[in-house]
């Protein structure tokens, strides 16, 4: 439970993450970055978990990671030479592997901000594989007006995800931007109003974690794959997953409950 500040709940398939440190905008700590990489090996290793869902509590969703932490603070000194090394001693070994385990696992993960997500907060939601935001919500990377950069792959994964046209004016350019326009850049899936995000969001991995484990896992690594490869291979790599899934039971039974339910429609 980490002193409470990421709280934990599982039910209906789904594992539960709420930052809890409402105080301090939710600003991560190392003990709040153990808790998350627990809970995503829990994700991995239990089979009745199907799908995780993070959320926040308070005025802010994440204010990014906590530059105070005695246990996990920027301990470079005066060099680049020290920031260099912190980075590669504690965020690689960090916040880096815990991403990375994050954008790996066969399970979808859901992020759903309910307020204003910051620096480290964002680096993490774009590890995710599901951005859900209220209306309320707002997206901010402030490493420019502190004389750096994101460094936690946030450049990469960002540019990835909404192109380098966008990415220039949310590093570059410092900008602040609303639910909406992240919705138009591409930077989350969905905007929901507030006064029913809560009950949206459920429903979204309710209906996640509905999908056979096989096919989600076979759609996340296609997905991921197909990134970096030329077309003709993309389309062998479609093939394999097809032909791999054809037929099972959980296939047959699906495609069973569709054309029945279509079947009824036309009655």
């Amino acid at each position: 439970m980490t002193d409470d500040l990421v709280l934990r709940n599982e039910a209906d398939g789904i594992l539960e993450l709420v930052l809890n440190r409402p105080d301090k905008l939710n600003a991560l700590t190392r003990s709040m970055f153990d808790a998350i990489a627990q809970a995503v090996a829990d994700l991995r290793e239990r089979p009745d978990l199907k799908v995780m869902l993070i959320r926040g509590k308070g005025r802010y969703f994440c204010a990014g990671v906590d530059l105070t932490d005695p246990q996990g603070g920027p301990g470079f000194g005066e060099s680049p030479t020290g920031a260099r090394t912190w980075m590669r001693r504690d965020l690689m070994g960090g916040m880096h592997s815990l991403y990375e385990e994050m954008e790996r696992i066969e399970k979808p993960i859901v992020i759903a901000h309910h307020a204003t997500c910051v620096g480290g907060g964002l680096e993490m939601s774009l590890s995710c594989d599901f951005r859900l935001a209220s209306q309320s919500a707002a997206y901010w990377f402030p490493e420019m007006q502190l004389g750096m950069l994101p460094l936690s792959n946030g450049v990469g994964r960002l540019t990835r995800i909404i192109g380098a046209h966008w990415a220039r004016w949310m590093v570059l350019a410092n900008e602040k931007v609303s639910a909406e326009r992240a919705l138009t850049m591409g930077l989350v899936h969905d905007v929901y109003p507030d006064d029913v995000f809560e009950e949206r969001v459920r429903a979204f991995c309710i209906k996640l974690a509905g999908f056979p484990t096989e096919v989600m896992a076979a759609g996340k690594l296609a997905l991921e794959m197909v990134e970096d490869l030329p077309a003709d291979q993309a389309r062998q790599l479609e093939r394999l997953t097809f032909s791999s899934l054809a037929f099972t039971p959980d296939q047959k039974a699906m495609s069973k409950k569709m054309v029945d339910k279509l079947s009824g429609q036309k009655s």
